[in-house]
C-alpha cells in the first residue's frame, strides 16, 4: 500500500514538474526578446553628443583667447650722411664767373676828354736840300706783337686779348688775356708783364722789348 501511495505521490510530482516547465515555456504577451548591448552603447553615446552639444549651443558667448599682437618691426631708414662739398682752396673761379664779375666792378667807362687839334707849328725855315723830321709831341709808337713774331725778334706763343676795360683811373683798368685777369704790372704766364692798359690795347714788356697788343 505504501509503495502505491509512494508511486502515486511520484507521479504527481513529475506531472506538476512538467507541468510548470510546460507553462514556463509558454511566452507571455508581456515578455519581449533581449536588446543587444551594442545598441545600447550607440544609444548612450549619442545621448552624451547630444547633451555636449546643447551644451556648446546654450553655454553664453565667450571672447575669444585674443591672440598677443605680433612685433612690429619699426624700420628705420639709415639716416643720410650729410655731404660736405669743401672746395679746394686754390679752386679759382671760372673765366664766366670773373667776367661777371669784373663787368659788375668796374666803373662806368669814361670817354676820354676830346682833345682838341693844335694848329700845326711853321715850320722852321730850312735850307733847300736839307728835311727836318718833327715827330708830334708825346707820341709812342710801338710795334705789335705780330709784327716782332713776323721778324723773328720775339718768340711768344698766341695771345689774345678777350676783354679790355680802359678806365682814366689806373686801378680800374683791367684786361682779361687768354681767359686770364691781368691788371697793370702784373706778368702773364707766358711771360710779359703788363706795363701799360692803353685806350687802343695793352703794352707788354719783354726781354726788355715794349710791344703792344691791339685789342680787337
Amino acid at each position: 500500500m505504501s509503495f502505491i501511495l509512494d508511486a502515486l505521490k511520484k507521479s504527481e510530482t513529475d506531472r506538476q514538474q512538467q507541468s510548470s516547465a510546460e507553462f514556463a515555456g509558454v511566452p507571455t504577451g508581456n515578455s519581449s526578446p533581449g536588446v543587444p548591448r551594442w545598441l545600447w552603447v550607440l544609444g548612450l553615446l549619442l545621448a552624451i553628443n547630444i547633451l555636449v552639444l546643447l551644451g556648446l549651443f546654450f553655454r553664453p558667448d565667450t571672447k575669444a583667447p585674443s591672440l598677443p599682437p605680433a612685433p612690429v618691426t619699426e624700420t628705420r631708414e639709415p639716416a643720410l650722411k650729410e655731404t660736405t662739398l669743401v672746395e679746394p682752396a686754390t679752386s679759382q673761379p671760372s673765366f664766366a664767373e670773373q667776367v661777371a664779375a669784373a663787368k659788375q666792378d668796374a666803373p662806368a667807362r669814361r670817354e676820354p676828354a676830346a682833345v682838341l687839334p693844335r694848329r700845326p707849328q711853321a715850320a722852321p725855315a730850312v735850307t733847300p736840300g736839307v728835311v727836318y723830321s718833327v715827330p708830334p709831341e708825346g707820341s709812342k709808337v710801338l710795334p705789335t706783337i705780330q709784327e716782332l713774331r713776323a721778324n723773328g725778334t720775339l718768340v711768344l706763343p698766341e695771345l689774345h686779348l678777350d676783354i679790355h676795360v680802359y678806365s682814366d683811373v689806373p686801378n680800374d683798368r683791367f684786361v682779361f688775356i687768354n681767359m686770364s685777369k691781368q691788371r697793370e704790372s702784373s706778368q702773364l704766364a707766358e711771360g710779359p708783364v703788363v706795363e701799360e692798359i692803353t685806350p687802343e690795347g695793352v703794352v707788354l714788356e719783354y726781354s726788355g722789348i715794349s710791344f703792344l697788343l691791339r685789342r680787337d
